[in-house]
């Protein structure tokens, strides 16, 4: 079986790190791109290319004020792409790194977790894509809840990230998430041994 990469992706709200967490209970090792970014948003380069464009006071003591990065980065289409542009190159490394880990150690299936991978830098490493759907309403009603956001806010979130007919042209496999945990677990199981099939071919 040779080494892949496998894409869990979708926006937010959708259930990804659930799915996520699943594998991780089989055993499987995730890269989150959540907790990536955390680590990108403590490089001294990366922040000093955001605090050039998006001004130095998203910097306090050092640390990145991210509710007011992401405010003005999502005020408008233009502050969007740059915030892309400065970042994914940063991601991405940092992704690679940790997954190559994974393969050093003899693993043959990574996962990783990220609503921003299609039609972005990191989609052409991925040898495959599960896309988590939901609806709006209820991606906006866990928002709320685990975020502690407006559901304005959580919709405008929503609404600058890749469309889900965009994804489902990339998706190898769909998850429909609207209903419980268990039945996207039941999914999540059933498209694992379709992977574990495939890499038996």
């Amino acid at each position: 079986m040779k080494n892949r990469i496998i894409a869990i992706t979708g926006q937010s709200g959708c259930g990804k790190s659930t799915l996520s967490d699943y594998y991780r209970s089989k055993s499987y090792s995730v890269v989150d791109c959540d907790e990536v970014v955390k680590l990108v948003h403590k490089d001294i380069e990366c922040l000093s290319e955001l605090s050039r464009y998006f001004g130095e006071d998203i910097i306090f003591e050092g640390n990145l004020d991210k509710k007011l990065l992401s405010a003005r980065a999502f005020s408008s289409p233009e502050n969007l792409q740059k915030l892309t542009d400065i970042t994914h190159p940063y991601i991405v490394k940092e992704i690679l790194r940790q997954v190559n880990g994974c393969f050093e150690k003899g693993e043959k299936i990574v996962f990783v977790d990220g609503a921003v991978i299609i039609g972005f830098m990191f989609e052409k490493y991925c040898d495959e894509f599960i896309v988590v759907v939901a609806s709006q309403d209820k991606q906006i009603e866990r928002l709320t809840a685990r975020d502690k956001i407006t559901p304005r806010q959580a919709k405008q979130r929503i609404d600058g990230q890749v469309s889900y007919p965009k994804m489902m042209k990339k998706a190898d496999y769909i998850i429909n998430n609207n209903t419980d945990i268990t039945s996207l677990i039941v999914q999540g199981e059933y498209i694992l041994q379709q992977i574990l099939k495939k890499g038996e071919s």
